[in-house]
């Protein structure tokens, strides 16, 4: 588009931003690139959400770092981002909610324990909410989903390796429905069940590299170097666009 001798290139008019990446801009809510220098100079503590929303992330010692083009590095034991509650980082009954994360983990878990790429998990009754990260020393995905009363766990049968960069996927809607609960590796699925249709009333912040406040909640030992909020369930071909289109900066 050409407007009075400017060039305009990727402009997407449902969202009116421009995206510089190549990704999907449809029904993309929140987007941060620490590849970015307008969202992240190497001081401050704030991430700004570069998709015109204005929904920026506070950065509470998580350290910034050039390599890979731009990432945050998670120190495995007090570090965090995180975003405000917002209803749109909820999970909801009537459509799914997409999250992608480029994530790197420096170490595995512990036997037995959980290290997650992302949280917003209520400290309430049934600690209502989502998470969803690594479990255990084999270096298996997890994904759980919780309602007022029920806890889903889903586990993958297949693991993922340190110092290596992955485009993590997950997709949840609250429904009983069958595969509305999935995530993905790069563009492979590894998880796929259904989050349940209880109750669900969680109002906590969304952490990157840790769960919530009042769980016991470990952390993650790794980098993050983007992530992408979409405000509806990405299909197969959306998710290997969006890998495609930054694969590169990360080595793949």
């Amino acid at each position: 588009m050409n407007i009075s001798g400017i060039e305009l290139t990727g402009l997407d008019i449902t969202n009116n931003f421009i995206s510089s990446t190549g990704i999907t801009t449809s029904s993309l809510f929140i987007h941060l690139d620490a590849s970015n220098p307008s969202s992240y100079s190497g001081t401050g503590s704030t991430w700004v959400d570069i998709s015109g929303n204005g929904i920026d992330a506070n950065i509470s010692g998580a350290t910034f770092s050039a390599t890979d083009g731009g990432l945050f590095d998670f120190d495995g034991s007090t570090s965090t981002i995180s975003l405000g509650n917002n209803s749109n980082l909820s999970l909801s009954t009537s459509a799914q909610r997409t999250i992608q994360v480029w994530v790197k983990f420096d170490t595995l878990p512990a036997l037995n324990t959980n290290m997650p790429v992302f949280g917003k998990l209520s400290s309430g009754f049934g600690f209502d909410g989502y998470w969803s990260g690594l479990y255990s020393n084999s270096g298996l995905l997890r994904s759980v989903t919780n309602g007022t009363s029920v806890q889903r766990v889903l586990d993958s049968t297949s693991s993922i390796s340190t110092n290596t960069w992955y485009f993590y996927t997950f997709i949840s809607q609250i429904s009983s429905t069958s595969n509305t609960t999935k995530v993905y590796i790069n563009t492979t699925e590894y998880i796929t069940g259904a989050h349940g249709s209880d109750s669900y009333n969680e109002t906590n912040p969304l952490y990157l590299g840790y769960i919530g406040a009042g769980v016991g909640s470990t952390y993650l030992d790794g980098k993050i170097g983007a992530c992408y909020f979409y405000t509806k369930g990405l299909s197969l071909t959306e998710i290997t666009d969006n890998f495609n289109a930054t694969k590169t900066r990360f080595g793949l």
